[in-house]
């Protein structure tokens, strides 16, 4: 969707944020990145290669968990946003940028140089995210075109995309649209399952619930199901994540209100068929995106948002205040995560 804005205040560099109700944990240890954009995109390859991107064609990685990060922005692309990328590992990458011109670009070679792959030729398109299932198969996720989501796939690794046939795509209901805040408005799962988090309606409108779409073939069908969180222009769901083929949770809000704490968080128990309000706690506001750190102890969902970070420890019924510090997006491989956010702000999680 295209109008996300929202500003939050830099920390000092490398301090340690503790947790809110406690004050006994740190949770987020920030990094010198040497960049100043707002990063939306975050992708955690394993535990020492993590990849950024975001404003003014800006990209970054490191390969020593954060202790040094490179800038590999794209040449020449100061005025692209790059809301999503994915990399395979600290040599290969595909970065998507939101807007207009939409384009893809992809790397062999750690960001030295960059291929422009693809560039979608409608100037109604705009690209909220990018996910894949493996190092060859991937799918894009555009707003509404025409009424329908505009999907692209790629099977060699985002060397050449093509557009999933409009019918086979679901309609969109009238405003309905993406969030290209995290890039986690669309996850895929092995061996075919997608699912993609929508809000947003027409102006002046108000609805109860929002729609996450679900496929379990690789985009080939699609079902619809309706999620507890209320949508209007500037409201609705902006990221969803599983800790497995069942557990999901989804949250968002109102980027227009983000010190609201209703409406905001929603579980899925049945791998996105049905989803429900959690019974306990909330997250305090708003929150851009969500993920879970999985470990054979636990599964810890954290949430960031602009007015701070949250977590559960009980698949989402219940969340902490783990930190002030806000962010866009959050992402974990295995017990490494990190977050990304506005100012150029990177933070490697040093919590439960």
């Amino acid at each position: 969707m295209k109008r996300q804005v929202w500003s939050v205040l830099l920390l000092p560099l490398l301090a340690a944020v503790a947790v809110g109700d406690e004050g006994a944990q740190a949770v987020w240890k920030l990094q010198r990145t040497g960049v100043d954009a707002s990063l939306r995109g975050l992708c955690v390859v394993d535990q020492r290669v993590v990849w950024a991107s975001g404003s003014a064609g800006t990209v970054i990685r490191t390969e020593d968990a954060g202790e040094t990060w490179h800038d590999v922005s794209v040449p020449q692309a100061e005025k692209l946003d790059f809301r999503d990328v994915h990399a395979f590992d600290d040599r290969q990458a595909v970065i998507v940028s939101a807007g207009q011109p939409a384009r893809f670009y992809r790397t062999q070679d750690g960001g030295r140089t960059w291929v422009l792959s693809f560039e979608h030729p409608d100037e109604n398109s705009f690209f909220d995210a990018l996910a894949f299932w493996d190092r060859r198969r991937g799918i894009a996720m555009s707003d509404p075109v025409d009424g329908r989501l505009l999907l692209m796939e790629t099977r060699d690794g985002g060397s050449k995309w093509q557009a999933v046939s409009s019918k086979r795509l679901p309609a969109a209901l009238p405003g309905e649209a993406g969030f290209a805040a995290s890039g986690t408005n669309m996850t895929v799962r092995q061996p075919g399952h997608v699912w993609i988090a929508l809000g947003g309606a027409r102006k002046g409108e108000q609805h109860p619930s929002s729609r996450v779409l679900l496929s379990r073939d690789g985009a080939k069908t699609w079902d619809a199901a309706m999620v507890p969180i209320p949508r209007n222009p500037s409201s609705g769901i902006f990221s969803l994540a599983f800790s497995d083929a069942r557990q999901g949770v989804a949250v968002g809000g109102d980027y227009l209100q983000p010190d609201v704490a209703e409406g905001n968080v929603a579980l899925s128990r049945d791998g996105g068929q049905t989803w429900a309000k959690p019974a306990g706690q909330v997250p305090r506001g708003f929150r851009s995106c969500v993920s879970a750190r999985v470990t054979q102890q636990q599964v810890l969902w954290v949430a960031v948002g602009p007015t701070g970070t949250d977590y559960s420890t009980d698949g989402g019924k219940n969340w902490r205040a783990a930190s002030d510090q806000g962010f866009h997006a959050v992402q974990f491989q295995g017990r490494t995560g990190f977050a990304s956010g506005t100012d150029g702000r990177v933070a490697r999680w040093v919590g439960p």
